[in-house]
């Protein structure tokens, strides 16, 4: 049998159906037959004296070697259980004819335990090359396991989507996948050893350095961040990148990004964003020629049919019935009604306050018409604002008056609040009712498919200027309208 069997049934519980459990048997049984009793030298050959010039043993000195080789059979055959079982068994009978029939007690006694030590030693052996051979069979396989965990690290590593690649503490690259071929411009054996200086320009550059220097002060930098990367053919990549530390022994020791070329993407989004700023702007540019028409033609005229009538029904005030007196004084009633409601229009289409006082005063004079046509109680609170871009002052008016707008018609609330904070670069305006409030989408661009669109739009035109907008609602609880954006920008937009 080969030796792969024998490993077999060593590292298994011994089984009757097991051939060299019944060899041990019969062997042991024998053997201790022999060992107690005087059997013819014809049927057991240790039996007869022959032996004992040539081994130098006598038979039962024999014997006890016998089970010592008998031990050592069970224990490679059967296992260590098994072994340990015959050796028990054989020290057993070995020291029963010890203490009862041997006639030289001192030395069976000897031989007894020598053979009862060298059998133990021989389990003890065995055991531990059997646990030294699991040890290096786990030890292979956890080998095997940590390859194979490489090779397939090594497969997505370089056939990534994303590029990916490792640079030191000082920037030289050390390891770079395909798509970092294919986002640069550079093969892999060119990029190894070049520094990132050489695809940041000098913006591009000192954002990499406060990156770096965040990540290095244990920030949180799991979100990507844009970079512009100059390629090897000297155009402009805009990329997502994220970036983060690998630390041996407490010290940095390399950083590893993974980059996704949005270039094409940022590209059609400035398209998309260029086309919104001219449809938003030629929507301002026709309510500019709306209400100017509305006040310098329909309202004129409005004003001029009402001096009209006026001057009809004083004319006729003597002579004419009280009913047609009546019917005058209604349609004079109702033409400067429909007077002050066209200049209202006009002035909501776009209010010359915004572009003569700027954006403070036309929130004020908002809230004002709120409370004046719904009785709904608008507190203001406005702090010393920079100077603002034409187009910012717009984005956050035309917010304001679909917040107040949207809280006059659907809110159900008795008040609310604009406040417009600037504090160090940061402008925040803030618009909440104790309204009647809504469930919020999953996102916000969901408010379109549920009907919101002046929250749809709100949005569109805080992306125009950079900002950000919240919305928060509870059923009950009214709605906050938060809207954030960088006075920087604004400087910058408005030189």
């Amino acid at each position: 049998m080969g030796i792969s069997y024998f490993r077999e049934c060593r590292t298994q519980t011994p089984r009757l159906s097991n051939p060299h459990l019944w060899i041990a048997v019969i062997l042991f049984g024998v053997l201790t037959l022999s060992h107690f009793t005087q059997l013819p030298g014809q049927i057991l050959p240790w039996g007869s004296d022959s032996l004992s010039p040539v081994l130098g043993l006598s038979r039962h000195s024999f014997e006890r070697f016998l089970y010592l080789l008998l031990v050592l059979y069970s224990g490679w055959t059967l296992g260590i259980l098994g072994g340990a079982a015959l050796w028990l068994v054989s020290a057993a009978a070995m020291l029963a004819r010890t203490f009862t029939v041997s006639p030289t007690f001192t030395d069976a006694l000897l031989e007894s335990l020598s053979s009862i030590v060298i059998g133990a030693l021989a389990i003890a052996l065995m055991k531990a090359y059997d646990q030294n051979k699991q040890r290096q069979e786990g030890f292979e396989k956890v080998t095997k396991d940590l390859e194979s965990s490489r090779r397939s690290y090594e497969e997505l590593f370089t056939n990534a989507s994303d590029a990916i690649w490792i640079h030191d503490v000082d920037g030289r690259i050390t390891l770079a996948n395909k798509a970092s071929e294919r986002l640069t411009g550079y093969s892999a054996s060119e990029l190894i050893g070049k520094n990132v200086r050489d695809f940041l320009s000098p913006e591009a550059l000192t954002l990499a350095r406060r990156v770096r220097d965040g990540i290095l002060r244990g920030e949180d930098m799991e979100h990507r961040y844009e970079q512009r990367l100059t390629k090897k053919d000297g155009s402009e990549a805009i990329v997502q990148l994220a970036t983060r530390v690998i630390i041996s022994d407490g010290k940095p020791q390399t950083f590893q990004n993974m980059a996704r070329d949005i270039t094409e993407e940022r590209r059609l989004q400035d398209n998309l964003q260029f086309y919104l700023r001219q449809v938003l702007q030629a929507q301002e540019e026709e309510r500019k020629r709306l209400a100017r028409e509305l006040h310098d033609d329909t309202s004129q005229q409005i004003l001029l049919l009402t001096h009209g009538v006026d001057n009809l029904a004083s004319k006729t005030d003597n002579y004419l019935p009280q009913e047609l007196r009546d019917e005058f004084e209604r349609l004079y009633d109702l033409s400067k009604q429909t007077y002050q409601g066209i200049k209202r229009y006009a002035q909501a289409l776009r209010p010359g306050i915004l572009d003569d006082l700027g954006l403070g005063p036309a929130v004020k004079w908002l809230a004002q018409e709120v409370q004046n046509l719904a009785g709904i109680e608008v507190r203001v609170t406005i702090d010393a604002m920079p100077p603002l871009a034409p187009e910012t002052q717009l984005v956050l008016f035309r917010i304001a008056q679909e917040a107040l707008n949207n809280v006059q018609r659907h809110s159900g609330a008795s008040e609310a609040t604009v406040t417009i904070r600037c504090q160090d670069d940061q402008l925040t305006m803030t618009i909440d009712d104790n309204g009647e409030g809504f469930e919020l989408p999953q996102q916000l661009s969901d408010f379109a498919g549920q009907g919101k669109l002046g929250l749809a739009g709100m949005a569109e035109r805080v992306r125009l200027i950079g900002g950000e907008l919240q919305v928060s609602s509870q059923i009950g609880k009214g709605t906050t309208i938060v809207v954030k954006a960088s006075t920087k920008l604004y400087d910058q937009s408005s030189s």
